[in-house]
């Protein structure tokens, strides 16, 4: 314990300071070093980015998952989109939540892209899918990330345009999904399911830039 007079360091139970006037002591103790966490807090805003890009991606997954199952039991194509996904959540939303050191951050993001990698040639039996697929896919999602974080982290967007911008994003991001998948399987593009999908998430950015223009014309 130290005297918050003189700050002379005191042994612990000490009353009176010698050093000082005995009528004005009043010792503090010691504060103790705290240990660091190895998981960090994440701010309000990266929970907030988080949640929003977690349920935009929780849509088209189920609706494929679901698609899959009712009309194609056999084949399972959902898994390479909902791979795809979370292979992008990973990439794009835990180096913005911060939870953990870079370090294993950066290994989380290279264990997430090597498994996906193992589940496409545990599927497809062959490498072939790396020029074709995996790397138009990635070159993608890393352009998106890119303008996520110029973009969000800048602040030159905020509020529902978050939203609006993912929604967005997510609409391309199925339509090269599918438009891939079809001209390295098929080796013909044929857009279908990737269309309605993207239709639903185009009328969701309406809403949105709807709801922000109503906003901006009550605040004044």
């Amino acid at each position: 314990m130290y005297c918050s007079k003189c700050g002379k360091q005191l042994p612990d139970g000490t009353v009176n300071c010698p050093d000082c006037d005995p009528i004005v002591i009043n010792p503090q103790p010691q504060a103790k070093p705290q240990k660091e966490s190895f998981f960090k807090p994440a701010g309000k805003g990266s929970k907030s980015y988080a949640a929003l890009f977690t349920a935009l991606l929780v849509f088209p997954a189920t609706i494929c998952t679901a698609i899959d199952l009712a009309f194609d039991k056999y084949d399972y194509w959902f898994g390479y989109v909902v791979g795809a996904l979370i292979v992008t959540w990973v990439l794009a939303v835990l180096p913005v939540l911060r939870i953990t050191p870079p370090l294993v951050t950066a290994f989380i993001c290279f264990g997430a892209i090597v498994s996906y990698t193992m589940f496409i040639v545990y599927k497809t039996g062959h490498f072939m899918w790396l020029s074709k697929f995996i790397l138009p896919m990635f070159i993608l999602t890393a352009a998106f990330i890119a303008i996520d974080v110029s973009l969000i982290g800048s602040k030159r967007i905020s509020g529902l345009h978050i939203l609006s911008l993912l929604s967005i994003e997510c609409a391309g991001y199925l339509v090269c999904l599918e438009a891939t998948l079809d001209n390295w399987i098929n080796g013909v593009v044929d857009l279908k399911w990737s269309l309605i999908l993207a239709c639903g998430f185009i009328s969701v950015v309406a809403v949105l830039e709807a709801f922000s223009y109503i906003g901006r014309i009550n605040k004044k």
